[in-house]
């Protein structure tokens, strides 16, 4: 998919890496936002620097059990750091451990251990060692001996090498907000990280970008009010090239996320009027302050975000819905009831 607009963002975390490791960042925002797209973008970009960075993408892979972590993190080898053959068009890297160590029956500590062992390295070349981790989350169902959560404890070590020891930036990438909500709200964390919002496109960049690929005027004046996110760009220029009007795009999308919302619904009648009333909420602005909110709709509101149907911004407040196109289907699933 081609690289859309995110000078702002790939300028900011490209900084980031270059500068002393003092915390863990958070990149953050509503799904399909382009969260890793930036950061592929900023890896490739400084490939050629003294930036050696071992990527994580936990999103190709199942819900990881103990031992899928170890493999997927870990790559035996003499070297205590080795290239990641598996990304192909990236220069990145993965921890090694030694071709005879049985890492399914080492502690946590020592696992551990060769984290810092191949972070150690890179420090000794000289070189500067960045670790990311895409959709972190993923882990925080993994326990260790003694019970240990793997996710408490990482952030325990990320926040030794970040905060106190300035040995290693780490940057997680998510867009579940009540994974950040919780890490926000935890006081391990406190003072140790920062956050940083990936949102929607605006407006602006969205015409630019729409006039740049040869859509006319009055397309883009239509289009300009069900747009928000890249991927989407991406989507109306195919279609457009299979002979769909962008019309004919935009209200398959929005049916398609009525449907969809439907579907939450009748899987949680319990909550359908509690659904509808939030919904509600949503018939004139795609926007709302947390703190109009009732207190005892959270939960509910909760479920639509773990479903993607609306989006928490921890950081200002916002409740959205995850998309324009989302908030068009909110607003066509009202008009039924």
């Amino acid at each position: 998919m081609k690289f859309y607009n995110r000078e702002k963002e790939v300028r900011f975390l490209k900084t980031y890496c270059q500068l002393e490791p003092n915390s863990i960042l958070f990149v953050y925002g509503p799904k399909s936002s382009g969260k890793s797209t930036v950061m592929l973008r900023v890896i490739k970009e400084l490939e050629n620097s003294n930036i050696v960075f071992f990527y994580y993408d936990l999103r190709r892979y199942a819900t990881p059990t103990k031992e899928e972590f170890l493999s997927i993190f870990f790559e035996k080898s003499d070297k205590k750091y080795i290239l990641n053959k598996f990304e192909f068009d990236l220069k990145v890297f993965k921890f090694g451990i030694g071709k005879n160590y049985d890492i399914n029956n080492k502690s946590l500590n020592d696992i551990f251990n060769k984290i810092y062992d191949g972070i150690e390295e890179v420090i000794k070349e000289g070189k500067r060692p960045v670790l990311i981790i895409d959709e972190l989350q993923k882990l925080k169902n993994i326990y260790f001996n003694g019970g240990k959560s793997l996710l408490n404890e990482l952030f325990n070590l990320f926040v030794h090498l970040t905060k106190v020891r300035h040995l290693c930036h780490v940057i997680c990438l998510t867009s579940d907000t009540l994974f950040i909500e919780e890490i926000y709200q935890s006081s391990t964390l406190e003072n140790a990280s920062k956050y940083y919002l990936i949102d929607w496109l605006s407006k602006e960049d969205i015409k630019k970008i729409l006039k740049e690929e040869g859509f006319l005027k009055d397309e883009i004046d239509y289009c300009i009010n069900y747009l928000s996110l890249p991927y989407e760009i991406s989507d109306l220029i195919e279609n457009k090239k299979l002979g769909l009007s962008v019309e004919e795009t935009i209200r398959q999308w929005i049916n398609v996320e009525k449907d969809r919302i439907k579907y939450v619904i009748r899987n949680n009648l319990n909550y359908k009027d509690e659904i509808i009333n939030i919904l509600s909420l949503f018939k004139d602005s795609p926007t709302l302050k947390n703190d109009d909110l009732d207190d005892e709709l959270f939960g509910t509101v909760k479920l639509l975000i773990n479903n993607e149907i609306l989006f928490y911004g921890v950081m200002n407040g916002i409740i959205k819905p995850t998309s324009l196109i989302e908030w068009h289907g909110i607003k066509e699933l009202l008009k039924l009831k």
